[in-house]
């Protein structure tokens, strides 16, 4: 029971042939899908960097405004030192005026109580 099956060549080497380019047009599609990746990839690469050269943009900016702030700051910090100093020289003057007026307040109470001292005890006949 056996039969014999008579196949051509060509009809092989069609049917090769067939798989060929089905496997090509499957090969050639994901090559497509790859390619249309890569794109999506590269566009999405080049945003990136666009976003990141723009952040380094910004971040120059912030340091050159940084640094004008720091220098205003100097400035303001040395008009606070000066008047810090004339307020110093003012308290110096205060408290000495503040001691002179309270030793001439002393030395007026003092003579004040001396003569009510000597009054009371020594009354005049």
């Amino acid at each position: 029971m056996t039969q014999t099956i008579e196949i051509s060549l060509v009809d092989v080497l069609n049917k090769l042939d067939s798989k060929m380019d089905k496997l090509d047009a499957k090969i050639d599609s994901k090559f497509d899908l790859l390619d249309a990746k890569i794109d999506k990839l590269d566009q999405k690469i080049e945003n990136l960097e666009t976003k990141v050269n723009n952040i380094i943009i910004d971040v120059e900016k912030l340091k050159t405004e940084n640094e004008q702030i720091i220098k205003r700051l100097d400035g303001v910090d040395k008009r606070f030192d000066s008047v810090d100093k004339r307020f110093d020289e003012v308290n110096s003057r205060l408290n000495t005026l503040t001691i002179g007026f309270l030793s001439i307040v002393g030395v007026l109470v003092t003579g004040l109580l001396t003569f009510i001292g000597k009054f009371i005890s020594f009354p005049t006949p």
